[in-house]
């Protein structure tokens, strides 16, 4: 039997879903718990929210011949969710409540709808940054912000790849400069 085609792998996909809303409430959980003054109780349900989350990975590896997916395949999924929730299930979710007569309702659907094809938008960059081996080289000058400090530089390369980048392409004048931050690209044109 094919194991995609089995009730296995059926009930697999089902426990994956059910520990990701799992890890998912108890952390909101623990949040309100920290609200209310409940510190202990908001570290177990932290706790227990990443133990939710660990099952969560063993299925998805199970699903996956034992591996989580490659970077640029979670990407492509992700973008393509994005895009589903953006372009479909919420539009579909707003009409509804609008006919029902929840029109605030309607427009928050419609709202977190636009924030989805927004994230559909940055997944997709990214894939494509990856398949275009453009990642910490760019065609263009673009922002740089560091994650840890907020320092923010404009370049083509990421300053930790400079060196690199610098022999290899000599797309920039190469400083003695060499910060080894964790970056993220502002620029969704990239």
């Amino acid at each position: 039997m094919d194991f995609q085609q089995s009730r296995t792998y059926i009930n697999l996909q089902s426990a994956f879903e059910g520990e990701l809303i799992s890890s998912s409430k108890y952390e909101i959980y623990g949040i309100r718990a920290r609200q209310d003054d409940f510190q202990q109780i908001a570290y177990a349900f932290d706790v227990i929210s990443r133990f939710e989350r660990e099952h969560a990975v063993i299925w998805l590896k199970l699903l996956n011949n034992g591996e989580i997916p490659s970077t640029i395949q979670n990407l492509i999924a992700s973008s393509d969710d994005e895009a589903n929730k953006g372009n479909n299930i919420y539009r579909e979710y707003a009409q509804t409540a609008r006919e029902e007569g929840y029109n605030s309702i309607g427009a928050l659907f419609d709202g977190v709808a636009n924030i989805e094809l927004n994230n559909e938008a940055i997944f997709r960059t990214f894939a494509e940054n990856i398949e275009n081996n453009q990642v910490f080289c760019k065609t263009q000058e673009v922002l740089w912000v560091c994650t840890n400090c907020g320092n923010i530089m404009g370049d083509y390369v990421h300053l930790k790849y400079a060196r690199f980048a610098a022999s290899l392409r000599g797309i920039i004048k190469f400083t003695n400069l060499l910060i080894d931050y964790n970056f993220l690209c502002l620029s969704i044109n990239c």
